[in-house]
């Protein structure tokens, strides 16, 4: 039985990953949706508060394709988090249990894109209708499983955004027809 995806995770090494301990930079490494992302801070940026020198996204337990850029449109979220558990591991400002609440808040954002809830925008359809087309343009053959992934919901509820969308007149019927 494969294990479900349940959010992220991250490791933090003060230096560097395995093959380069202990002369390499600050790095942060969250996994989530089968796939890595690494940043990797400054020399002595042990905290993770100075800029990104680095962002490579390798894969996981999933292959690394154009499905990979999912994670694209929270990428300021990942960060964030990322941040936050650099926090943890090197700062000597506050105290740890301030720390472990800053890396909890940065949870929240994760936990409100299981599902945006009732009352869905005119623009998060609008959002929809351009995710699904540029998947369909990038040859998914299952956009609404992609979808579904990106929003982290299930797939079901995928299908009825999805389908609203299509009511709306977001997606064309000849874009959904070819992805169906």
């Amino acid at each position: 039985m494969a294990r479900k995806d349940t959010g992220p995770r991250v490791h933090c090494y003060w230096g560097g990953l395995e093959h380069e301990f202990p002369h390499g930079p600050p790095t942060a490494v969250v996994k989530h949706r089968g796939l890595e992302l690494v940043l990797r801070f400054g020399d002595g940026d042990v905290a993770g508060k100075g800029p990104v020198q680095e962002i490579w996204l390798r894969p996981d337990t999933q292959p690394l394709e154009a499905g990979a850029l999912r994670l694209m449109p929270s990428s300021a979220v990942y960060f964030q988090h990322a941040r936050a558990a650099m926090a943890l591991l090197g700062s000597r400002e506050g105290t740890p249990a301030q720390h472990l609440q800053h890396f909890r808040e940065t949870l929240e954002p994760f936990r409100k894109a299981a599902g945006p809830g009732r009352g869905l925008s005119d623009g998060f359809y609008r959002l929809l209708g351009e995710q699904h087309k540029a998947l369909v343009a990038e040859g998914e053959l299952r956009p609404v499983t992609a979808i579904a992934e990106i929003h982290g919901v299930t797939i079901s509820a995928a299908s009825r955004w999805l389908k609203e969308a299509r009511r709306r007149g977001l997606i064309e019927e000849k874009e959904a027809n070819d992805a169906s």
